[in-house]
């Protein structure tokens, strides 16, 4: 997966803890716990998000020098007038 696939997912996941935790009629101390971990991941991931959009060539991958490019071969040219 792309770099940038796992930080949206991941900001994804720690946003729906908190809407299970709010959702799901739980004890005061365990919807306080899901509450500050969601936090916890939502903010993780949005700190992977603007690492990736302010040094952009870190997170990309380079391609390998060796690869040539191949051309495709010349087609011959047909007569342009017929009679």
């Amino acid at each position: 997966m792309n770099q940038l696939t796992k930080a949206a997912l991941i900001c994804g996941s720690g946003s729906m803890i908190i809407l299970v935790s709010i959702l799901i009629r739980l004890p005061f101390f365990v919807q306080i716990l899901l509450l500050l971990s969601g936090l916890a991941i939502s903010v993780y991931g949005v700190f992977l998000l603007v690492k990736m959009a302010i040094h952009p060539t870190e997170s990309t991958r380079k391609t390998p020098s060796h690869q040539t490019t191949t051309t495709p071969p010349n087609k011959k040219k047909k007569p342009s007038s017929t009679l």
